[in-house]
């Protein structure tokens, strides 16, 4: 739970409502044989840079961060299944993610680091996660390609709730425009 003076925030890649849902409805099947416990649809997207709990008062600094972001609207294609044993979870990653969504992400980095922000020091690894304690690997069949034309990034405040977390949109910015385009949310 974020403390009050601190907000639990990170910057994703949000895709419209009727990507999500056409994702969640590809892998209902195969999250089922996976077990454990479906990303709600509404839920889904893809994480450029989680930075934990940040001071409210440098909520403004990560707002114009992602105004002069350059944001390329670059189509994600999710054709690969992987069970990430070690926390339990069924993603779908990009075989070969775009060069355009590699370079927004390492520029976001880049600004985060840049502005005194901490992040991971883990390389980036695009992917969804589809599904929590899942208790099987996926089938060795084929999975499903998902397109996501990604409309927007977003900078998200994770809130408990029952059952999960709850993610509300602090600021968002379309995609495939300048670096100066804002909505405040």
């Amino acid at each position: 739970m974020s403390e009050v003076g601190t907000a639990r925030v990170f910057f994703a890649l949000w895709p419209a409502d009727a990507a999500r849902q056409a994702t969640a409805t590809s892998y209902r099947e195969i999250i089922a044989h996976c077990g454990g416990r479906a990303v709600p649809a509404g839920n889904l997207h893809l994480t450029l840079e989680f930075l934990g709990a940040v001071p409210r008062t440098r909520l403004e600094s990560l707002r114009s961060l992602g105004t002069a972001l350059a944001r390329p609207a670059t189509p994600l294609v999710l054709d690969e299944l992987r069970r990430w044993r070690a926390v339990g979870a069924l993603v779908a990653v990009a075989s070969a993610p775009p060069p355009g969504l590699l370079a927004m992400q390492t520029e976001l980095r880049e600004r985060l680091v840049g502005e005194g922000f901490t992040v991971e020091a883990r390389p980036f690894r695009p992917h969804v996660t589809l599904a929590r304690q899942v208790t099987a690997a996926p089938p060795l069949t084929l999975s499903p390609s998902v397109e996501w034309a990604v409309a927007e990034l977003t900078l998200i405040e994770t809130l408990p709730a029952p059952g999960g977390s709850r993610y509300v949109a602090l600021a968002r910015w379309p995609c495939g425009r300048g670096p100066t385009d804002f909505r405040g949310h």
